[in-house]
């Protein structure tokens, strides 16, 4: 799973500038498109309004209908008369244009039409009245359009209030002016703010203006002459209802609730303040936005990269704002944000993706790149080869330095490395093995430059003491998979150290063999249960009887397509891959089985099992071979456990724990090929052994080399003295073992005596009862 994550991890991470571009022009597109963000662009436009706050012009006025005129004129609907008035006290007043936002679409008593028509004669015919255009009812889809009466609208400048709220229910937007009864009319607004009218087209309210600050007057005060003239004098001065009962009422950004006159007041307002407010495409943020993408999709640093991206995304924030207050043009920037975020959203995962990258592709002792670093490295470079170096005795070295020191070794190593290849990247493999690539002709100095490194290793390494590390190389080449070819180059290297050379390359015979071995592994299982594997028997004679006393099992492997396999050839494998206990306790119970079948036949001799020195310290694999002991018919005192001097050597303490734990069962211990090791008279006598076996290397020459002669001679004394049994092992001619019973050795062992045979043929041979005179 962790490579198909790094797999994906590169594949994502070549691919960043692609995906981090494509994600940005795909969601600001779709939502430029689909209008999806229309109401992020309304709730920015709100925030822009709030930031650029600022009171009315004060050359529009508003005459209220409020409630205090209703209440102090005392009737609804006015007499046509007090309008009339009105018109007459601000055309005296000498204001600059006269707007009513009142219906006059309907006849009221003629005198009273009478005495309004003659007041707009009076001013002039330039007071505006209004005109409307709305549907006949709720859901209908044709439309009414009302005004004013003729008398009133031959004597009048006639405008549209038409206002038409959007789906949320909020006024946002005005026409310039609309079509009633044939004819183009401008808007009440554009009127007042005396600005050109294209019908059809509308324009943005300015909500950034306080409707609060703009003057207001109430109507009973200007009829009864209470509002001084100098007061309105120029000014545009719009009449309309604000009283609650009256009902025109309307929801706007910002600002809540406002009156109908409000809002055509504002709108003249924002007609007067500058430029005709426009609304421009979103495209043009939106290209900013991918203009941020594409910049901070490129490669270099990142911090100037990321304040690059940062600099243009205040730039699209920062566009309508400033458009807004010195062009009055709006920009949605809805899909320039989207896109904005989507490039953050990618970015920011690329971010997350590159970092888990580099963990899982970096040492975490070292910082060093490792072996998934080195395989990405070498996708991109088929047909080169691999070179590792294994530092000897790592293991001790790091067991006496500590993780710190070892990693502080481990990055001197591979400075001196660096320098020694041409300052090529070097990767730690595993914990002893270092590695770099090279291209395919590289290798035609290695041997020189290995010289050369090992010449540099002479010196030792300060990782906070002096310590000498010797290296020993393995090369790999072809084009295997990367893993493959590391694994393949430490194998050489492990040959290379093995023989005692300083590098070694990787062939194809070496390939052989290391599929054999795997072969071997994978088929131990099925060679146990199918019978491949077996026991043969080599007997022990006793001197003193010239009986067979015993039989030491050797294990067998009859292989099927390689056929026979000695035991040197695959026990090596399958004690490096701790299978070495599955395959004891398999011989062990054959062993048992056996002995139990020659016991029946009348010949109940003893049974010898080798032990590795790696199980004397698996505390399971000791449990397991006493309760298979304990469970088993045969007398304990009949199997006799073998165990090397240099085992028994290579953990002391623990070695004699497992041994007596298996000697408590009476079990036989016998000390094997007695004399190769470096055991101390004082350590073999703490051994809770019950048997030496002297090493056929000093038994075989004791007829012909005096040395040999004494140390058996001496060793049978020793054991004797010590209460120990002794076997000779290798006995090849009479001669020897005529002197083995001489010297008073117990037992003889070898092929003088009989080759290792199977189960049965051992019977065979003991049936035969013969007796080997002494």
């Amino acid at each position: 799973m962790e490579s198909v994550a790094l797999a994906i991890r590169g594949y994502l991470l070549s691919r960043r500038r692609s995906l981090l571009v494509g994600a940005a022009l795909f969601m600001g597109v779709m939502t430029l498109l689909t209008g999806a963000g229309a109401g992020l662009d309304r709730f920015l436009r709100d925030l822009r309004d709030s930031v650029r706050a600022h009171p009315a012009s004060g050359e529009v006025h508003i005459v209220e209908i409020d409630g205090r005129s209703l209440a102090e004129l005392d009737r609804w609907p006015w007499p046509r008369s007090i309008h009339a008035a009105a018109v007459d006290s601000l055309h005296q007043a000498g204001v600059r244009s006269i707007a009513f936002d009142v219906d006059f679409s309907a006849r009221s008593e003629p005198a009273e039409d009478a005495a309004m028509a003659a007041a707009l004669a009076r001013a002039g015919r330039s007071v505006i009245l209004p005109t409307l255009r709305q549907p006949a009812g709720a859901g209908s889809l044709e439309e009414i359009e009302t005004v004013p009466i003729k008398p009133l609208a031959d004597n009048a400048f006639l405008a549209a209030v038409n206002v038409r709220p959007d789906r949320d229910g909020y006024i946002r937007s005005m026409p310039f002016g609309i079509e009633t009864q044939g004819t183009p009319r401008p808007s009440l607004a554009s009127m007042v703010a005396e600005k050109a009218a294209e019908i059809g087209r509308h324009f943005q309210v300015d909500y950034s203006i306080d409707p609060a600050s703009i003057p207001r007057h109430s109507m009973v005060d200007l009829v009864r002459g209470r509002v001084p003239k100098e007061k309105l004098a120029g000014k545009r001065v719009i009449i309309g209802a604000t009283a609650v009962e009256l009902g025109d009422r309307y929801p706007v950004p910002r600002h809540g609730v406002i009156y109908g006159v409000v809002i055509q007041a504002l709108g003249a307002e924002t007609l007067m303040q500058g430029p005709v407010p426009q609304q421009r495409s979103g495209l043009w943020p939106l290209l900013l936005a991918l203009l941020a993408a594409i910049l901070v999709a490129q490669p270099g640093n990142r911090k100037v990269r990321i304040g690059a991206f940062a600099t243009l995304g205040l730039g699209v924030i920062a566009w309508p704002l400033v458009g807004e207050a010195l062009w009055a043009t709006s920009f949605p920037i809805a899909p320039a944000l989207a896109a904005l975020s989507a490039a953050i959203a990618i970015g920011g995962g690329l971010i997350v993706t590159e970092r888990l990258q580099q963990r899982a592709m970096t040492d975490p002792g070292t910082g060093l790149p490792n072996l998934a670093a080195l395989c990405a490295a070498a996708d991109g470079r088929p047909g080169g080869n691999v070179i590792v170096g294994r530092i000897d005795r790592f293991e001790a070295i790091a067991s006496g330095l500590g993780p710190t020191a070892t990693a502080n070794l481990l990055l001197r190593v591979s400075d001196r490395l660096r320098f020694a290849n041409r300052q090529a990247t070097i990767y730690r493999a595993d914990d002893a093995t270092l590695a770099w690539l090279e291209g395919g002709g590289d290798e035609e100095d290695l041997g020189e430059r290995i010289e050369a490194i090992t010449a540099l290793m002479r010196s030792p390494v300060d990782c906070g003491r002096l310590i000498d590390v010797a290296l020993t190389f393995g090369l790999s080449s072809g084009d295997k998979s990367a893993q493959q070819l590391v694994a393949q180059a430490t194998f050489s290297a492990s040959q290379a150290a093995q023989a005692g050379v300083r590098w070694q390359r990787f062939t194809e015979a070496d390939s052989a063999a290391t599929n054999r071995e795997l072969s071997l592994l994978g088929e131990l299982d099925r060679a146990m249960a199918s019978g491949q594997l077996w026991n043969a028997y080599q007997p022990k004679l006793d001197l003193a009887t010239g009986r067979i006393v015993g039989a030491e099992a050797l294990v067998r492997w009859q292989h099927p397509l390689f056929g026979p396999i000695t035991p040197d050839q695959f026990i090596p494998i399958i004690e490096e891959h701790k299978r070495v206990g599955d395959l004891t306790v398999f011989v062990l119970e054959h062993a048992i089985e056996d002995a139990l079948g020659w016991a029946e036949s009348g010949y109940p001799i003893g049974v010898a099992v080798n032990v590795s020195a790696s199980l004397l310290a698996d505390h399971a694999f000791i449990e397991r071979i006493a309760c298979i002991l304990q469970t088993s018919r045969l007398p304990t005192e009949q199997v006799t456990i073998e165990v090397t001097e240099s085992a028994a050597m290579h953990s002391p303490d623990r070695a004699i724990a497992a041994l007596e734990s298996w000697r408590s069962l009476g079990v036989n211990i016998s000390i094997d090929d007695y004399g190769t090791g470096q055991s101390s008279l004082g350590y073999l006598q703490m051994l809770p052994a019950t048997e030496l076996k002297i090493d056929k290397s000093f038994v075989q020459s004791i007829g012909t080399d005096r040395r040999n002669a004494i140390m058996v001679r001496s060793t049978v004394a020793l054991a004797h003295e010590l209460g120990m049994r002794v076997v000779a092992e290798g006995i090849e001619d009479a001669a020897c073992l005529e002197l083995l019973l001489e010297m008073g050795c117990d037992t003889a062992q070898g092929y003088h005596i009989a080759r290792p045979m199977p189960a049965e043929a051992l019977t065979e041979h003991l049936s035969q009862g013969s007796r080997l005179a002494a």
